[in-house]
């Protein structure tokens, strides 16, 4: 395992290889603060409008919409901070070897050298395999929240 980012990209590889990833954050916000003060949010707003990243024009207000009711829904369970474990992922070929539940722990780790108190992420509630794992790994469920396409899980883990 290599941690090859400071805002919180982890990568596992094997024999050189990246078999999987996850992205932790000490601060949510300070990384959206930080997206808005340099300009990255326009130029993807500019990209997307000119049809970038694969989305329809006419799909942008229902993207827009879904995020909104999301973070607003979700955000009744912040309780410490807003650190957050925005996304993991595993090569399909080196699934079942550990590699998932080495980088939550490492990133847990990586937390709580900064001193973050409590981590928040989402998952699907019919991912069984995802959410095995992050109770396997400390997380506890403490509510749901939702968007346009379904319920998500709420869950929350001490460094």
């Amino acid at each position: 395992m290599q941690r090859i980012e400071p805002e919180g990209f982890l990568g596992a590889y094997v024999d050189g290889e990246l078999a999987g990833y996850a992205i932790f954050v000490a601060s949510l916000k300070r990384i959206q603060q930080r997206a808005i003060l340099s300009g990255a949010v326009l130029r993807w707003t500019v990209e997307a409008l000119r049809g970038g990243f694969g989305l329809r024009l006419s799909a942008l207000p229902r993207i827009l919409a879904n995020k909104i009711l999301f973070v607003s829904s979700g955000a009744r369970y912040r309780r410490a901070g807003d650190s957050q474990l925005l996304n993991i992922a595993v090569a399909d070929r080196h699934r079942g070897r550990g590699i998932a539940g080495a980088l939550v722990r490492a990133g847990l780790q990586a937390m709580r050298q900064k001193d973050v108190r409590e981590v928040r992420l989402e998952v699907r509630p019919w991912n069984d395999a995802a959410v095995r794992l992050y109770e396997r790994t400390g997380w506890r469920i403490v509510g749901r929240t939702r968007d346009l396409e379904g319920e998500w899980l709420v869950m929350v883990a001490k460094p």
